[in-house]
């Protein structure tokens, strides 16, 4: 699928990491993407990520992963600050080299 385009570079932060039980975590992100060429995010792709993993015989495996486009409908404060976010992760991603 991806044989004759570049694909994006992904950017994150991690909003929240919550036990779920002894054997069970929720993990919730902000996520965003730099198009092929492009030295910036693009706000128009950022995306809200959860992730339920559990722990069978002591190794984590992803059960459950949904991503869905941030849609912060009326609130442009909402998707300036995960844009701004999504930016302040990349500058510290180009940082670390």
């Amino acid at each position: 699928m991806f044989a004759d385009h570049p694909t994006a570079s992904y950017v994150w932060r991690v909003q929240e990491v919550r036990s779920l039980g002894a054997d069970a975590a929720l993990l919730r992100a902000r996520v965003g993407m730099v198009p092929p060429g492009q030295a910036d995010v693009n706000p128009a792709v950022n995306a809200v990520q959860s992730l339920v993993a559990v722990r069978r015989d002591g190794v984590w495996r992803v059960a459950l992963f949904h991503n869905t486009p941030a849609q912060y409908h009326g609130r442009p404060d909402l998707a300036d600050a995960h844009t701004a976010q999504m930016r302040e992760a990349l500058g510290a991603s180009a940082a670390r080299g």
